[in-house]
C-alpha cells in the first residue's frame, strides 16, 4: 500500500484535479451567489416590498429547506446520470430560477423558484456535487482532495460576494442578479463540457497510481455484503452507525455554524464592538475553516478519522461554551475561530467517512441524505437563536442551549466505534 501511495504522489499530473478544480469552481459560484450573498439582498427587499427585516432574511432558509426536500432525490440523478448531463440541467434550472427572481413582483413566485428550481440547482452544483466528484475521482488521497474541495464552499465569500455588491451599487439588484445568473450558467456549462467526465475509467486511468487497489476493494465490499445483487435501498445506511453519526456531527457543528456565523456580528456591536470589528470575525470564520478543511483532509489520509469527528464536535462545544463565559471581543474571536475550525473538520471528513463506508458509486444517494439534515439543522438552529433572543431579550439563554445540545453530541461522537484504521478506512 505504501508503494502505491508513494507512486501516486511522485505522478506529476493526473486529471482528477482538473474535475475537481472545475467542480470547485461551480460550487464556489453557486455558494456565493446564495449562502454568502443573501445578506447583500435584505436592504433591496425589505425597500422595494416593505417586509420587516425577517421576512426579507428568509429567502436563504426558503432555498435551504428547499435543499433539504430535493438532497436525496439530486443524489441519485448524479449517481446515475452522466455528471456533464446533470450539471449542465442544473446549471440551467439555477439560473433560470434566478432570471425569474430577478424578473417576477410576487413574493409567492420569488419563494416557489428558491424552494424548488433554485434549490435543485443549488444541490446539483454545490458541495454534494463537489464531494461526490472528489470521492469517484481519488482514493489514495481522498482525504485530500475532499478537503481541497470544501474549500471552494468558502470560496465564495471572497470572490463573487464583492462583485455582486459593487453591480447591485451600480446597477439595482434585479439588473445585477441577472447579470449573476446568466454568468454563473455560461461559466459552469463551458466548464461541464470541456472539463467534466464521470470517473477515471471514462479517461482510461483505472490504473493509474492514484486508483491501484480500488477495484479490488470495490470487489472486497461486494464480497462481504449480505446480497451484492439487489438494488441500494434507504434501509441499506438509514439503519447503519457508519451514516448517522458522521451525519449528525456534520449537521449539528454546520447548522450552529450558521447560528454562529448570524449571530456573532449583532452580538459584538451589541457589545460595543464597531462594525468593521465585528465584520472581522466572519472573516476570521471563514480563515479558519478554510484552512482547517485542507488540514483535516491530509490529516484524514493518515490518522482514524474518527478521531477528527471528536475534534469537530469539541471544537464547536467550545465556541458556544465560549460564548456562555465570556462577553468580550476576544472571547468572539476565540468562538469565531473555533466554530470555524470545527466546521473544517466535519466537512470532509463526513464526506470521507461516507465514501469509505458505502463506495464512491453510492456517495451522492447517501451523501444526499446528509445534506437533508445539514440543510435542516441550518435552518432550526438559525430560527431557534432567533426565537430564544426574542423571549429572553438576550442571547445567553442560547448560548447555553446549543452548548449543552454540541456537548451531547461529543459524547455521542466519543462513544462511536469506528476501529478501522484511516488507511483502510479510505481506501474502499
Amino acid at each position: 500500500m505504501k508503494n502505491s501511495t508513494a507512486q501516486a504522489s511522485i505522478v506529476p499530473f493526473y486529471y482528477g484535479w482538473l474535475v475537481l478544480a472545475a467542480s470547485a469552481v461551480s460550487e464556489m459560484l453557486v455558494q456565493g451567489a446564495t449562502s454568502y450573498a443573501a445578506g447583500l439582498f435584505v436592504l433591496p427587499l425589505q425597500a422595494e416590498f416593505h417586509l420587516s427585516r425577517a421576512d426579507a432574511s428568509s429567502p436563504v432558509l426558503i432555498l435551504f429547506l428547499g435543499a433539504a426536500l430535493v438532497s436525496p432525490f439530486v443524489g441519485k440523478f448524479l449517481d446515475r446520470y452522466p455528471i456533464r448531463l446533470v450539471v449542465t440541467l442544473c446549471a440551467l434550472i439555477f439560473s433560470g430560477a434566478f432570471l425569474v427572481v430577478a424578473a417576477s413582483q410576487s413574493l409567492w413566485l420569488m419563494a416557489a423558484m428558491l424552494l424548488l428550481p433554485g434549490a435543485i440547482g443549488f444541490m446539483g452544483l454545490g458541495p454534494l456535487n463537489t464531494a461526490l466528484l472528489a470521492s469517484r475521482w481519488f482514493y489514495h488521497r481522498r482525504g485530500l482532495a475532499l478537503g481541497i474541495a470544501a474549500v471552494a464552499t468558502s470560496g465564495g465569500g471572497f470572490v463573487v460576494v464583492p462583485l455582486l455588491s459593487r453591480a447591485i451599487q451600480e446597477h439595482g439588484w434585479r439588473l445585477a442578479l441577472t447579470y449573476e445568473a446568466i454568468a454563473i450558467a455560461a461559466i459552469i456549462i463551458v466548464l461541464a463540457v470541456l472539463v467534466l467526465r464521470d470517473n477515471p475509467g471514462s479517461m482510461g486511468l483505472d490504473e493509474h497510481a492514484e486508483n491501484r487497489g480500488r477495484k479490488e476493494a470495490a470487489a472486497s465490499r461486494a464480497a462481504s455484503s449480505k446480497d451484492a445483487s439487489r438494488p441500494f435501498l434507504w434501509r441499506d445506511f438509514l439503519t447503519k452507525r457508519a451514516f448517522w453519526i458522521p451525519s449528525m456531527v456534520l449537521a449539528m457543528t454546520s447548522g450552529t455554524a450558521q447560528a454562529l456565523v448570524v449571530t456573532l456580528v449583532p452580538y459584538a456591536i451589541s457589545l460595543r464592538v464597531t462594525p468593521a470589528s465585528a465584520a472581522v470575525l466572519i472573516s476570521a470564520f471563514s480563515i479558519a475553516a478554510a484552512i482547517t478543511k485542507v488540514g483535516a483532509g491530509i490529516l484524514a489520509d493518515h490518522i482514524n478519522q474518527r478521531f477528527l469527528l471528536i475534534v469537530a464536535a469539541l471544537f464547536m462545544t467550545l465556541a458556544w461554551l465560549t460564548l456562555s463565559l465570556f462577553a468580550s471581543y476576544e472571547a468572539l474571536f476565540a468562538s469565531a475561530c473555533l466554530g470555524g475550525i470545527a466546521l473544517g473538520c466535519a466537512l470532509p471528513t463526513t464526506a470521507g467517512l461516507i465514501a469509505a463506508s458505502f463506495g464512491a458509486d453510492k456517495f451522492g444517494a447517501v451523501m444526499g441524505w446528509t445534506y437533508t439534515f445539514v440543510a435542516g439543522s441550518a435552518i432550526a438552529a438559525t430560527r431557534i437563536i432567533g426565537t430564544l433572543y426574542d423571549i429572553f431579550g438576550g442571547y445567553h439563554v442560547a448560548f447555553l442551549a446549543f452548548f449543552a445540545l454540541l456537548a451531547s453530541l461529543l459524547a455521542a461522537t466519543l462513544l462511536f466505534p469506528l476501529r478501522k484504521t484511516a488507511r483502510s478506512a479510505i481506501l474502499q
